[in-house]
């Protein structure tokens, strides 16, 4: 009896993922979800990751994602021949680029590997100027879509790409875990150093400019700065960090977490969450936030409106104004119904925005993109 040959063994539809180095955020955990999660449907996803070093190196390594750093920066020839060299040799049929200059390198990298397409997505909102408006446009109408993570970003896009541009929506979304438990909940107040009889307000994230630390912590220092009773928690690193640790020098209810590779987990300390963004696009915190149950304050931004409603999930205050974040944070510190009430509905309200959808919805386009190069 003649054996039966095996038939040819598909391969995995390669997609690499081009970002901004490797600093640990929620855009770089974003796409080690994406990364981990479309493996499993069968492609194959590396990073391509543009600039320095970081603490994601770490968290990709141990997801088994292959990881290529191209030391330049901009666009230069170098980064162009990196890119290129790391497209061609996993035989990437997607590039996946994440914010605009990534997206830029992405579009001129393909006009060296023509076979390649490009997918973008855009995290935040800007608006390019002057060379790169131009060079953004171009890029439009050689790209296959440009994605934006939540309805703001899609306006913002639309306002300035060309007629006739592929725009997609796909919200960002998070995991939806169970409710956090008592043990977890001292656990995690014992690493940020808060006393378990003690109000939590907490950030997580970025210690940048745009995020707005600074007015949190001033907001915070205006009402609280002498009780024992409040405490705040910042969690991350940034630029900002070395001036808001000057900034709360002697207070006993400050404390800085600074870099935690499994962040998330501190939520489960906190009674109230704050982000007192100066711009957003669709904050992956802050839904994380949303499912661990707690109730926020955040500046009452379009972005930031798509999830909260004023008095539902949280308190919306006036952007940049230190004296209503304080006053939203004093009046949650005294109501712990009113926190709880928040919290409940933000739990609730958050399931509508599950990382499922998210993944499912860049599947499919992953997919979408895979057939029209396989007819091409």
């Amino acid at each position: 009896m003649e054996a039966v040959r095996p038939g040819p063994v598909e391969r995995p539809i390669s997609i690499v993922h081009l970002i901004h180095g490797l600093e640990l955020g929620g855009l770089e955990q974003l796409v080690t979800q994406l990364c981990v999660r479309s493996r499993d449907q069968g492609f194959a996803p590396s990073v391509v990751a543009l600039g320095p070093d970081g603490p994601m190196g770490a968290v990709f390594e141990h997801e088994r994602i292959p990881v290529r750093r191209v030391e330049a920066r901009g666009m230069s020839l170098a980064a162009l021949a990196g890119i290129r060299r790391a497209l061609g040799d996993c035989g990437a049929s997607l590039v996946h680029a994440h914010d605009l200059g990534p997206w830029l390198n992405a579009v001129a990298a393909r006009a060296l590997r023509p076979s390649t397409e490009v997918l973008a997505t855009f995290h935040e909102q800007k608006i390019p100027t002057g060379a790169k408006r131009k060079a953004s446009a171009l890029a439009a109408r050689l790209s296959f879509a440009l994605v934006a993570c939540g309805k703001q970003v899609e306006n913002n896009l639309r306002h300035w790409v060309p007629s006739g541009t592929r725009v997609i929506l796909i919200e960002n979304g998070v995991p939806l875990p169970p409710p956090p438990t008592e043990a977890q909940r001292r656990l995690a107040r014992r690493q940020l150093g808060i006393p378990d009889d003690a109000v939590a307000i907490g950030y997580l994230g970025r210690l940048a400019s745009i995020k707005g630390p600074d007015l949190l912590l001033e907001g915070f220092l205006d009402r609280f700065a002498g009780r024992g009773d409040v405490h705040l928690a910042l969690i991350g690193c940034g630029p900002l960090e070395g001036e808001l640790r000057e900034r709360a020098a002697g207070r006993s209810n400050v404390h800085f977490a600074g870099l935690v590779t499994d962040a998330t987990r501190l939520l489960a300390g906190l009674d109230i969450y704050a982000q007192t963004s100066r711009s957003e696009g669709r904050s992956l915190s802050m839904l994380e936030a949303m499912a661990a149950g707690l109730p926020t304050v955040a500046p009452s931004l379009d972005a930031v409106r798509e999830v909260h409603e004023d008095g539902e999930t949280a308190l919306l205050v006036r952007a940049v104004d230190r004296s209503s974040i304080g006053e939203a944070l004093e009046r949650l510190c005294a109501d712990p119904a009113l926190r709880a009430r928040l919290g409940r509905k933000a739990g609730e309200v958050v399931r509508r925005h599950s990382l499922d959808g998210t993944v499912a919805a860049y599947v499919g386009l992953y997919r979408r993109i895979a057939g029209r190069a396989e007819r091409a």
